[in-house]
């Protein structure tokens, strides 16, 4: 009888043992898929990032992804150079606003066709030649701020050179230098409101392919702006967050 009631008492705890395991195994797969589908929902969720891959604002032109087509709505600034017609009125706003602290803007360069850009690249390379560099150590040296035809920015009408007058009236040009200026720090911390961001940051050259770039701002629509500066992300990063969500 004692040998009964031993082997029944075993059984019961057998029994509550196996459901016991399978209910922690249960709460366990629960709470995986619960993470799971939050992990999910915040990838997939629409509004993680204001813009679209597929937007006309976010194109990507660099030394991995080649124009396919270059724009033909562009519209003549004041001084003649051209820009995307539907960044005109941004670009203006934040003239004037630069303005009105005191930074007169001037823009070194708006759109660029590739024929253009062929011909600066060979000017360049034949100003380092006749410095006496070879023709690899010439080409490299005008490249380390040049891009190869058709993986130029500037085709896209999308992107903007732009100095300070004064800066620009002593002498100086496009120099890393400038970013040290207080017109260039006001661009760095003010362009996102009129949708630009500085597209060749500091810390960001393994990225971007390019070295730092003050003076080139770059139209990507203000909330993809403000995003991109509040996370500190580069085209490239952002369009490829996009991508992956």
């Amino acid at each position: 009888m004692a040998k009964k009631v031993f082997v029944g008492i075993i059984g019961c705890f057998i029994a509550l043992g196996i459901w016991f395991k399978v209910g922690s195994n249960q709460q366990a797969v629960e709470k995986t898929e619960e993470r799971s589908t939050k992990q999910t929902t915040k990838i997939k969720t629409d509004d993680i990032y204001p813009g679209n891959a597929s937007d006309w604002n976010l194109i990507l032109v660099n030394k991995d992804n080649k124009i396919e087509k270059e724009p033909t709505n562009l519209k003549e600034l004041p001084n003649g150079k051209k820009i995307d017609s539907r960044i005109y009125d941004a670009f203006n706003d934040m003239v004037e606003a630069a303005n009105k602290k005191g930074f007169k803007l001037v823009v070194i360069s708006g759109y660029r066709s590739v024929a253009e850009q062929t011909a600066i690249v060979q000017r360049d390379i034949a100003t380092y030649k006749a410095q006496g560099l070879s023709d690899e150590d010439a080409k490299k040296q005008a490249m380390a701020y040049l891009t190869e035809p058709g993986l130029s920015e500037h085709h896209t009408g999308l992107a903007i050179d732009i100095l300070e007058q004064e800066w620009y009236n002593q002498g100086n040009m496009l120099e890393g230098a400038f970013g040290d200026t207080p017109a260039g720090k006001w661009i760095e911390e003010n362009a996102s409101e009129y949708g630009f961001i500085v597209r060749y940051e500091h810390g960001k050259e393994d990225i971007t392919g390019i070295n730092y770039e003050p003076w080139h701002i770059r139209y990507v629509g203000k909330a993809n702006a403000l995003y991109m500066k509040e996370h500190n992300l580069s085209l490239e990063e952002y369009v490829e967050m996009i991508k992956s969500r």
